[in-house]
């Protein structure tokens, strides 16, 4: 087991981490799509990015782990962060406009698609709405109707037996 590397070696690990930082940033543009797809709320946001990280904490600790036995040296690690940056700052750049893009694009089409569709069920809610409250209305007239006709005759049982004194 080597305690010190050669230049080599942590020239070879450097270029490794750089590649896997790439490959998280690209992770990321995948996460961030996936969000711009589902959800804007803020709660959504923050169980996305922690999801990411989650996610990333455990390929970063199988990348290290792999590459060099486990062992966390700093320009592993500055390896990644600069392939992160870099594919952040160029092609992640173009990737988030492409699929903010096709992901309007897409929701303009299902728009279109489904709005006629939500309208008309919007429509026929409504219809059995106003049904619900004309049925709910009625039985609530029945009901006190139906009270006020058990107390309206005298020749009823519970009248006869004496509960009721009115006579």
């Amino acid at each position: 087991m080597d305690y010190i590397q050669g230049i080599a070696a942590q020239t070879h690990n450097f270029l490794f981490a750089l590649g896997f930082g790439f490959l998280l940033g690209i992770l990321y543009d995948a996460f961030r799509t996936l969000r711009m797809l589902i959800s804007d709320s803020k709660g959504f946001i923050f169980f996305m990015d922690l999801l990411y990280f989650t996610v990333c904490a455990f390929l970063i600790f199988c990348f290290v782990l792999v590459v060099d036995s486990g062992r966390i040296r700093a320009y592993v690690i500055l390896g990644e962060l600069l392939g992160f940056a870099i594919y952040y700052f160029s092609f992640g750049a173009i990737a988030i406009r492409t699929s903010a893009a096709v992901i309007s694009f897409f929701k303009k089409i299902f728009s279109a698609i489904f709005h006629p569709i939500k309208r008309t069920v919007k429509r026929i809610i409504r219809k059995f709405a106003k049904i619900k409250d004309f049925c709910k209305k009625n039985i609530r007239k029945t009901d006190k109707k139906a009270k006020y006709n058990l107390q309206k005759y005298r020749g009823i049982v519970y009248n006869l037996l004496g509960y009721n004194k009115k006579h």
